[in-house]
């Protein structure tokens, strides 16, 4: 009996993974979100130390040393943690009927892969969101002090910076990432307080680049990613629900490349030469019993809140 197919013996298709690894669906931010560790093994434990522990001021009775003595022995905390990649995968098939009869600006195959690769997408996206909304995920769960729907008076900028301040001073570490949903970010925008800080009299709408000056973080995103809710058999119907809501994080996110990295989350991406890369287009020999054409698009991941206490979350709608 021979081998199975492994991924490297497989056709990857490079123009169709060319395509869909360069085309992001409008309003995804899990893959900006996430720092992507590539791991040789589908599971393994992981090492870190607490961070904590690091800005603990030693008295100065311990450091101080008489002469003709040792020193004093100070020792540290090393925890450790495990992940598991499953696999993600979809699949579809057309017959040769309709590869034969689809008009050229279809692109039969390019719309299969692009519906592939968004499908997984959304399912990222949707776990991440589901990840992080869950309250043991993060530091503190809070509200702020004037309800952001209100744009004449609510303080945006004065209530952010106070919560970028208290993070500092709770986790020893800056915010150098926002998540501002598309719903809160349309009121940011025509917020007066924002406004005036940002143009003045000038006029304009704040990007997220500007937000990320105003509020001085590295990054900010602005998630505006949609689900349908409608049940696979209804593919006509159904209503699109925000997957962000209204909750803003703000978060520490550094890429986990070893003990000393410390970051709110991290995925953990297994990659082989057996695999195959990670998103391509995978073509299945033609089927010439069935007379149809198949791809397949797959990768290895797990997503792991690393540091719960180095994100935030409250809530712009509601006021303390």
């Amino acid at each position: 009996m021979p081998a199975p197919s492994t991924g490297r013996d497989l056709h990857i298709d490079v123009p169709l993974s060319n395509v869909v690894v360069g085309r992001r669906p409008e309003g995804f931010i899990a893959d900006q979100l996430l720092p992507v560790t590539s791991v040789s093994k589908q599971s393994n434990i992981f090492y870190k130390y607490r961070h904590l522990e690091w800005f603990r001021d030693e008295d100065r009775n311990l450091t101080l040393r008489a002469p003709g003595t040792e020193a004093k022995k100070v020792h540290i905390t090393v925890t450790s943690d495990t992940y598991f990649a499953p696999n993600y995968a979809l699949g579809t098939d057309w017959p040769v009927e309709d590869e034969v009869n689809a008009d050229e600006v279809l692109q039969w195959a390019e719309s299969q892969a692009l519906h592939l690769t968004d499908k997984l997408l959304l399912d990222y996206e949707r776990r991440v969101a589901g990840l992080v909304v869950t309250t043991s995920n993060v530091g503190t769960v809070s509200v702020v002090a004037s309800a952001w729907n209100d744009p004449v008076n609510s303080t945006p900028f004065f209530d952010m910076n106070n919560k970028l301040d208290q993070f500092r001073q709770r986790t020893g570490k800056k915010a150098n990432t926002l998540i501002i949903p598309e719903q809160v970010a349309v009121q940011l925008r025509g917020n007066t307080q924002i406004r005036d800080i940002l143009f003045g009299d000038r006029g304009g709408l704040a990007s997220a680049e500007q937000f990320a000056t105003l509020f001085n973080v590295s990054k900010v995103l602005i998630p505006a990613s949609q689900v349908n809710t409608a049940v696979e058999a209804d593919p006509q119907g159904g209503t699109l629900a925000d997957i962000w809501g209204t909750q803003i994080y703000l978060a520490h996110v550094n890429l986990l490349s070893g003990r000393f990295t410390d970051t709110w989350l991290n995925a953990f991406r297994w990659t082989s030469p057996q695999l195959g890369q990670p998103f391509a287009v995978i073509r299945h020999p033609f089927d010439t019993k069935k007379r149809i054409f198949e791809l397949e698009v797959a990768y290895y991941q797990a997503e792991k809140v690393i540091s719960s206490d180095l994100a935030e979350r409250f809530d712009a709608h509601t006021s303390a």
